[in-house]
């Protein structure tokens, strides 16, 4: 994960570097990128997000934050607006990698034997081929990480288009959760919905 977010720094690092290479006068570079705070698969669960124009109409974006339960969440992609930096109203679509689903076990590993301690009973891991869950022996909760999908639009208000909201529809379209291997290790686990809600602040710069 380290060197994935290393990477994504690089190339929003790149892209700041470009803008600033383009003539001054065109129209709205200053307002191009943007800062947000927010909450949702965009901005890392719980976190911020940065927002670098690499074309025009498309934004670069990199959120940080913390899924509170299961430590730090991430997410990198794409963000494609169908109207021009000076429209008050930017609907877009978005593609997302990074983590998108999280799950709470309610269980944990327990006894000298390193046993499953569920609600119900206890399980051996490795009777049911679930040795690799033994480093989760103090986790409580868990992240998995997959493309998400967004459809949303983003409001800037005033004459300078500085501050504003945003606002998305997310499907989750791959995860790496697979809900029914918790349950074969006779875990109680609650399958996470596919569609999820992002709203957040924006500030232009």
């Amino acid at each position: 994960m380290k060197h994935l977010i290393t990477l994504t720094a690089l190339v929003l690092l790149a892209a700041t570097a470009y803008s600033s290479q383009l003539p001054s006068g065109k129209q709205g570079i200053m307002k191009m990128n943007s800062f947000g705070v927010g909450l949702g698969i965009p901005y890392g669960v719980l976190g911020a997000s940065v927002d670098v124009n690499v074309a025009p109409k498309l934004n670069v974006t990199l959120g940080v934050g913390t899924t509170v339960l299961a430590g730090i969440g991430y997410n990198f992609g794409l963000k494609y607006f169908f109207t021009p930096p000076n429209r008050t109203f930017r609907p877009r679509v978005s593609a997302y990698y990074g983590v998108n689903s999280m799950i709470q076990v309610q269980g944990s590993l327990t006894g000298p034997n390193n046993h499953w301690s569920s609600k119900d009973d206890t399980v051996d891991p490795q009777a049911a081929s679930q040795q690799a869950w033994r480093s989760s022996v103090l986790d409580d909760a868990e992240s998995f990480k997959g493309f998400s999908l967004g459809i949303g639009a983003q409001w800037m208000w005033g004459k300078t288009k500085s501050n504003g909201l945003d606002f998305d529809i997310m499907l989750i379209a791959t995860t790496g959760l697979d809900v029914d291997e918790f349950r074969a290790a006779g875990l109680d686990v609650t399958e996470p919905g596919r569609v999820k809600i992002s709203i957040g602040y924006r500030h232009s710069f």
